[in-house]
């Protein structure tokens, strides 16, 4: 059977109006119930990330003030690391008298009887000491001076030459050789055999790279 709207046509209009209006609002609540949600949670999201902030604020707070206390601390630990590494050099920079008085021992020929010797550091060769700018020859010294007596002048020359095998020492060179006669010891009694006296000076080898300076420079963090 056919359903007849009994409605007049602008009592169908109205509530039609009034169905629209309805489903207006109510779209509109559901938006602003949707806003409100999402406006919840991102509330959370910032208020745990402002939380979280302050947290590391306070971690940063707490790790400045340690590493504040512990500047002095580590300004010790750099001079400390600045003077061991000074210390270091100045050993590695020092001359190794043992070794070439050893050496010195080993080279001496049998018939070579030593009397002095005198052994001198250059300035140049200690630590603080000037040294001879680039491109510049180092002045020449006598470093080490020996003084001794075998019987011939060759026994002088080999000496020189043996001492030119010693690593440590350059410009052997000879500063006198004098023959000493032979006396008897009294009337009538052969003489003594004759001797030479002689002076033998040389330089001590210069180092590769220059000493360091004895005045520590600590440079600040």
């Amino acid at each position: 059977m056919k359903r007849i709207d009994l409605l007049p046509p602008e009592a169908r209009v109205k509530a039609s109006r009034e169905r629209g209006l309805l489903y207006a609002i109510l779209i509109i609540v559901a938006v602003v119930v949707a806003l409100g949600l999402v406006y919840m949670q991102q509330n959370s999201t910032v208020s745990s990330k402002q939380t979280e902030v302050d947290g590391l604020n306070a971690e940063t707070q707490v790790e400045q003030q340690t590493a504040a206390a512990l500047a002095p601390y580590a300004e010790i630990q750099s001079t400390r690391v600045a003077m061991t590494a000074t210390a270091s050099s100045i050993y590695q920079a020092g001359v190794p008298w043992s070794t070439i008085l050893q050496e010195i021992s080993l080279v001496i020929p049998e018939n070579v009887r030593l009397q002095t010797l005198d052994c001198v550091v250059p300035p140049a060769m200690v630590p603080g000491g000037v040294v001879a700018a680039a491109g510049t020859a180092a002045a020449a010294t006598t470093d080490v001076t020996f003084t001794g007596t075998t019987y011939t002048h060759k026994d002088v020359a080999e000496f020189m030459t043996r001492l030119g095998l010693i690593p440590q020492l350059n410009n052997v060179e000879l500063s006198s050789s004098t023959t000493v006669p032979g006396v008897a010891a009294s009337a009538g009694t052969a003489a003594t055999a004759s001797t030479v006296t002689f002076t033998v000076t040389a330089a001590l080898r210069p180092y590769l790279t220059p000493p360091p300076p004895t005045t520590l420079q600590v440079v600040a963090p």
